[in-house]
């Protein structure tokens, strides 16, 4: 479970480059300058769906990273746990 491990470190570059985005967008959208502060509501909104995009892209490796790390079943590497995860 220690390489899929590594990947968990995108989890927090996806949510910061989603909520840039997210942000230079909406402002564009609004008119204003990009680096213009966001209200709370507005805030909330973007750091919301910038985390569901993360967990959403991030989720099926924790998957295999809990699976690797179970003591119960054996098995012979990444791709035997994700077909076996499949099926």
């Amino acid at each position: 479970g220690f390489v899929p491990g590594l990947f968990g470190t995108s989890h927090g570059a996806l949510q910061f480059m989603a909520y840039e985005d997210l942000k230079e967008r909406y402002n564009k959208y609004r008119n204003r300058v990009s680096d213009t502060k966001l209200n709370t509501v507005e805030y909330i909104m973007m750091a919301a769906v910038s985390k569901i995009f993360a967990v959403a892209a991030t989720y099926p490796y924790q998957v295999v990273r809990a699976r690797l790390q179970d003591q119960h079943n054996t098995y012979s590497g990444v791709l035997d746990v994700i077909r076996r995860t499949w099926r």
